[in-house]
């Protein structure tokens, strides 16, 4: 009976052993498949990003005196941002959830500030409230593209932080 109980006991102990070990080797498993397609995604996203963001400064926060853009300008500059997203390399498949939501906001406002008149000029300037809709969106987007490639924030390992500078060494007094 003794010798039953043992067998039984190491038998129960060997299931449940390779019972959690699956359970935690499938898991761990799990979470770094997630992470490298995370990292890969992330790494793909780069170059189109940079691309999207360096296209964008045509839009910066606040237009200098005299260099506000015409009706004409925003129409090329929609259609750069379309060939982004289209193009070749069809930058707007990377775009998270919320990228492509600021984008589309982004088109919407270039559009709406074409002339709405068939007569009216492609040179005459952008209203006021039409300058202001475009600036805001595009600066939204930019940020939301920082944030998605993870640029707007410190690094998460402690290790990797850059301590602060020390201080030079004291002089010795000579002789």
């Amino acid at each position: 009976m003794t010798v039953v109980i043992g067998l039984l006991g190491v038998v129960l102990g060997g299931l449940l052993g390779a019972v959690s070990t699956y359970v935690t080797t499938r898991s761990s498993m799990l979470m770094q498949f997630e992470h490298s397609y995370d990292a890969t995604l992330r790494d793909r996203r780069l170059e189109p990003y940079q691309r999207l963001f360096h296209s964008s400064r045509c839009l910066p926060r606040y237009w200098a005196d005299g260099e506000e853009p015409t009706r004409a300008d925003l129409r090329r500059f929609r259609e750069s941002f379309h060939d982004w997203y289209f193009g070749e390399e069809a930058g707007g498949r990377y775009l998270t959830p919320d990228s492509k939501a600021l984008y589309l906001e982004l088109q919407n406002a270039l559009f709406d500030a074409f002339p709405a008149e068939p007569g009216e000029p492609a040179d005459a300037p952008v209203s006021a409230e039409s300058s202001a809709v475009v600036r805001r969106c595009a600066s939204a987007l930019r940020h939301q593209l920082v944030e998605d490639v993870g640029a707007a924030q410190p690094p998460r390992m402690r290790w990797v932080r850059v301590g602060q500078t020390e201080p030079p060494p004291r002089a010795r007094p000579a002789g």
